[in-house]
């Protein structure tokens, strides 16, 4: 990245916050096998240049976006750690590894590398849902299935807000 694109990331941050991303939205792949992060969204992660992708770490079959400055800030604990501490090493290598920097092209579109749509199994049409301070990429058929005809997916969801203080 350019230190002038750099810098006007970090004065249009500065003083934001980013928002939590929430929701769910319908894409289709287009021809070059991209997708768009909906405005609003982008919006809420602060207009970046560029984003992090990688492959989920809950194991589940999507991809996580991250904005840099959320990613940046989940990173900071490895920060301060001593390069000779082997474990923050081999974790950071590995994150290092398994992480994606994706430029933000004028329309909000993204284009992952192919290892990682075949990971998420991302043919045509994907499915994006806001999961707080980034969203998932998920294949149409993949995705989690709240459409109301789960009967215990309300008293899950309710179970798990009441455990988190939610």
């Amino acid at each position: 990245m350019s230190d002038q694109v750099n810098k006007e990331e970090q004065d249009y941050t500065k003083g934001r916050e980013i928002q939590p991303i929430l929701g769910r939205a319908d894409h289709r792949l287009d021809p070059k096998r991209r997708f768009t992060i909906p405005s609003d969204w982008y919006e809420r992660m602060g207009k970046p240049a560029q984003v992090y992708v990688m492959p989920s770490l809950s194991r589940a079959r999507c991809l996580d976006v991250f904005c840099p400055a959320e990613f940046d800030r989940k990173m900071e604990v490895f920060r301060n750690k001593a390069l000779s501490d082997t474990e923050n090493s081999r974790f950071t290598s590995r994150i290092g590894e398994l992480i994606s920097c994706v430029t933000v092209d004028t329309q909000n579109r993204i284009r992952v590398k192919d290892s990682f749509l075949s990971f998420a199994q991302l043919r045509e049409d994907v499915v994006l849902i806001g999961a707080g301070y980034h969203f998932e990429v998920w294949s149409l058929e993949n995705r989690p299935r709240i459409d109301g005809k789960e009967t215990d997916v309300l008293e899950l969801l309710a179970a798990e807000a009441e455990a988190y203080g939610f």
